[in-house]
């Protein structure tokens, strides 16, 4: 049984030692918020295999929303990051486009990611909050699109508002694909997504 307590050197400064306690708590958190769901997950059970007490759970996150809040928040850095790197290759921009709206719904069928963002996240967070840990995911898509008009190769009234529909209807597609294991669903979506981008391509 892990305990952090118990791996705590006494050479560690209190900030090394804080920020090992929060480590352990989010990743035990998201494990059992990936398995358990959030309403399922006690803080109790969170904290009863590191050894830490309650007050150093709150201490760190106030409650449970608020440690469900900072992993869901890392999983959203996870999957712009993993964005970021699918397309980091590619030189076309309609393809980066493409690619990278494809990959996003590649999240929808990896665990733990799926269950954390696109189940418990929409049904546990605030349409603001979910927005704001989406803000630079979103901005990433915003720039790709606003790139992909300045050289002609999309043709949309307002590069902005041709965001919001991709995001949304993204948000809307993964939470479908999330639902189920079934590969034809995903490769179904990703069709999808393609579809409506080609039909604004020059």
């Amino acid at each position: 049984m892990f305990n952090i307590v118990t791996v705590m050197s006494t050479k560690l400064t209190k900030a090394e030692q804080t920020q090992r306690t929060r480590r352990a708590i989010l990743d035990r958190a998201r494990h059992l918020f990936a398995i358990k769901g959030y309403a399922a997950t006690g803080t109790e059970e969170i904290i009863s295999e590191l050894g830490i007490t309650r007050g150093a759970l709150y201490h760190q996150f106030k409650d449970k929303l608020g440690v469900f809040k900072a992993v869901v928040a890392e999983a959203y850095d996870e999957i712009t990051n993993y964005i970021t790197i699918t397309i980091q290759p590619l030189d076309d921009t309609w393809e980066q486009l493409v690619i990278g709206c494809q990959a996003f719904l590649e999240i929808a069928q990896k665990e733990e990611l799926r269950r954390l963002v696109f189940i418990e996240a929409p049904a546990v967070l605030s349409a603001e909050t979910l927005a704001e840990f989406d803000q630079y995911g979103f901005g990433l898509l915003h720039k790709v699109i606003q790139i992909a008009v300045n050289e002609g190769k999309l043709n949309t009234i307002d590069a902005e508002g041709f965001a919001h529909l991709i995001n949304g209807s993204l948000n809307e597609l993964a939470g479908w694909v999330a639902q189920s294991d079934d590969p034809e669903r995903l490769k179904t979506a990703q069709q999808l997504v393609e579809t409506l981008l080609n039909k604004h391509q020059n």
